[in-house]
């Protein structure tokens, strides 16, 4: 049984993180579908929140949204039966990767277009310092796609 994590940013390519962590599980895996918020992170600068209780259930909604969709239509049509549990965090996202690169098999992240030179801030951070093997999913671009990689 492997442990998979799904990092999720609650952006429109998060689905193609999970979509690739649920299509690549086998039977016993366990998929974490993790989303690490911050309140610059969500607005900017501003608090769009009264409180952190009301960002976390923003979060807790925009992950779960996330999931039901890559989810359900491979439940009903039976082409996976992996479960995907949500573990939602707030604070720095690329520390809480790092974290949840030790008790995982594989870490699966969004952030390059065409190589590794282009990883995001975050991929950067996390992929050296990982515990785990990492597989960096392609965002989509206006060229040519690329495939997975496998760091």
């Amino acid at each position: 049984m492997s442990r998979i994590v799904a990092a999720l940013d609650g952006t429109a390519h998060s689905s193609l993180v999970l979509e690739w962590a649920v299509d690549h599980a086998v039977l016993g895996d366990e998929v974490v579908a993790m989303l690490v918020w911050n309140l610059a992170a969500v607005s900017g600068l501003e608090n769009p929140f009264g409180n952190l209780n009301e960002g976390r259930v923003h979060a807790v909604h925009t992950v779960n949204s996330i999931v039901e969709g890559v989810t359900r239509h491979r439940w009903v049509n039976q082409e996976s039966s992996v479960p995907v549990r949500i573990d939602v965090r707030h604070g720095d996202p690329a520390s809480h990767l790092v974290d949840a690169s030790k008790g995982a098999d594989l870490l699966v992240i969004g952030g390059y277009h065409q190589g590794l030179s282009s990883l995001g801030s975050v991929a950067r951070y996390v992929v050296p310092r990982a515990q785990c093997a990492v597989t960096l999913v392609p965002l989509p671009d206006r060229s040519t796609p690329s495939d997975p990689i496998r760091v």
